[in-house]
């Protein structure tokens, strides 16, 4: 990466895949086969070495997908949004936070200047 400074390295398919949300998930009626993803410590690597993209929204699917199945099962007869997603942001956020902390962005969130999206369309 020192010799392409500007070159911003992307993990595609990068989700680790945690296997305590497919176990949750399965257990609550899914059927997630099992599966893998990359490692976060591999993932870590790849930071080291120049990625500055890290994809996690398999990882956030799979945390949504999970509480949401853990809601119905405990109480069926729920069908308001509100509160079966709120255990699934809840479970995101903590999926999120966890990735942040491993990958050394926490805390970063000052340093990002907003763009309009009207100038944001402009770069496409």
């Amino acid at each position: 990466h020192r010799r392409l400074p500007n070159t911003h390295l992307v993990m595609h398919g990068s989700s680790s895949v945690p296997e305590d949300l497919q176990a949750i998930i399965n257990a609550y009626g899914g059927d997630i086969k099992p599966t893998w993803g990359v490692p976060v410590e591999e993932i870590q690597r790849g930071i080291k070495s120049g990625v500055r993209k890290v994809n996690i929204d398999t990882d956030n699917r799979l945390a949504a997908t999970a509480a949401i199945r853990r809601a119905f099962a405990q109480d069926p007869a729920e069908f308001d949004p509100r509160k079966y997603l709120k255990p699934a942001m809840a479970m995101m956020t903590e999926v999120c936070k966890q990735r942040f902390e491993a990958f050394g962005t926490a805390g970063n969130a000052s340093k990002i200047k907003p763009i309009p999206l009207e100038k944001m369309a402009k770069r496409y």
